[in-house]
């Protein structure tokens, strides 16, 4: 095959898996969604579910970790798609609406076990592009990024289409099938596409020998707190607009309805602006300025929110916030993880976002449960819910979000040998100028 077709099947066959686990997560999390929320009594769980899922991601990320350093991230990619798609098969044709304990672990264990899926398929994209051009890079990333909100959109009308006539659990099992097709995928492009990244020698692994030492580096501890910042912030946000939804009252199909209409529209707007907005953006204000856009749009929606606590201000929030981070913010954020060391990157990448996100999100969950059983001490959540507090939280957090990604550093990461560290250098300045030793003091004499 000519190099520009192994150049396109680089860019499509990622992309194809990312699209088809998307959907896979969507037609779940619509089944799951739909028999979990009958009324308020799934709402008063939301906050033990949101601590459990931070305790089940902590173990799950540890695991995931040790086994790619004992198989390697190849096998261990390959495994967690297949033990996903085996638990959500094998518990699907039990699972009944309501409070039951297997309901409960499978709400629980989707989100935790697809946060490290898509951070799995992700660092394949990142291994493939490894040696590219930057430029070239953020491209395909961008194009990657367009084929999982497609994904997305196309598991939502499946949903839709599907809800008046299945069961929500079948959903679920549905949702395993399409994990399987996502399997077939990875093992051609495993086969396809060699690894591109080098392992460190023995002196280099003794060195690295603990899981978080790579976070010392001050880079990705800036990752990590903008990962912990934003998932407080998302987690608010996603309660209050579960809240809203929990008040409608609308049953096991109408619950599935309402959530695959809303993932179609998330998705849609999020795939506009992948496609139109995403490539333009980074563009012009590189890699920081468009890790800036989505909590600098969310301080306008948590300030609109502050002053209207209404459904439909809940609503728009959560659009926005789900629409801008899975368009602009889920691919430039990608693009973060290929200046850290590869060696490092897995478990850079996994700790900040598993590990680090659920954390901040078990946080948020500690406090909105003290509140909830000050709300409702006989166990009767009053409808609908004062979340007003929610929305000050949200807004100061998603200020210092903003502070803390405008005062982020872009790493260039040396590489072997002088002419592709001076060749590096000269692409992050041409896409990251403020970051540019010569701009940045000349930057300093205009007043």
């Amino acid at each position: 095959m000519t190099r520009e077709g192994n150049n396109y099947l680089q860019t499509l066959l990622p992309a194809l898996s990312l699209g088809l686990l998307t959907a896979a997560f969507i037609i779940a999390k619509t089944g799951r969604d739909a028999l979990f929320f009958q009324g308020s009594g799934g709402l008063l769980q939301l906050p033990l579910v949101y601590l459990n899922i931070a305790a089940a991601s902590v173990p799950l990320a540890v695991i995931f970790v040790k086994t790619m350093k004992v198989w390697g991230a190849r096998p261990a990619r390959v495994g967690i798609l297949l033990l996903a798609a085996a638990v959500m098969a094998a518990a699907a044709p039990f699972l009944e609406p309501g409070d039951g304990k297997l309901l409960l672990a499978i709400f629980i264990f989707i989100p935790a076990i697809f946060g490290l899926l898509f951070a799995s398929m992700w660092l394949l994209a990142s291994d493939i592009f490894e040696n590219s051009e930057r430029s070239e890079a953020a491209r395909s990333f961008s194009k990657m990024g367009a084929g999982t909100l497609a994904g997305g959109m196309v598991g939502g009308l499946i949903a839709k289409g599907l809800a008046p006539h299945l069961d929500a659990k079948w959903l679920i099992f549905l949702g395993a099938l399409f994990t399987l097709g996502v399997v077939a995928l990875v093992l051609h492009i495993h086969s396809r596409f060699p690894t591109n990244i080098v392992p460190k020698n023995a002196d280099e692994r003794a060195k690295k020998a603990r899981f978080l030492a790579p976070l010392s580096n001050s880079y990705s501890l800036t990752l990590l707190i903008i990962s912990m910042t934003g998932a407080l912030a998302g987690l608010f946000i996603d309660f209050q607009f579960y809240a809203a939804a929990a008040g409608a009252n609308m049953g096991s199909k109408g619950n599935a309805s309402f959530f695959a209409n809303f993932y179609i529209l998330l998705n849609f707007s999020s795939l506009l602006l992948q496609l139109f907005a995403t490539p333009k953006i980074q563009d012009k204000v590189g890699l920081r300025g468009g890790l800036m856009v989505l909590p600098f749009a969310l301080i306008g929606g948590a300030t609109f929110v502050t002053a209207a606590a209404t459904a439909l201000s809940r609503s728009v929030l959560r659009v926005t916030e789900g629409g801008l981070r899975s368009s602009v913010h889920r691919s430039i954020w990608e693009q973060a993880f290929i200046p850290v060391d590869p060696t490092d990157r897995s478990s850079v990448k996994i700790a900040v976002d598993s590990i680090a996100a659920r954390t901040a999100e078990a946080i948020g969950a500690l406090g909105i449960l003290v509140w909830l059983r000050q709300a409702a001490p006989d166990g009767a959540l009053p409808m609908p819910l004062n979340t007003t507090w929610m929305a000050w939280v949200t807004l100061a957090t998603v200020t210092a979000w903003l502070l803390i990604t405008q005062k982020m550093t872009v790493q260039v990461r040396k590489e072997r040998g002088e002419t592709r560290a001076t060749k590096e250098l000269e692409i992050a300045c041409e896409r990251f100028p403020d970051q540019c030793p010569c701009t940045t003091e000349l930057g300093k004499g205009v007043a």
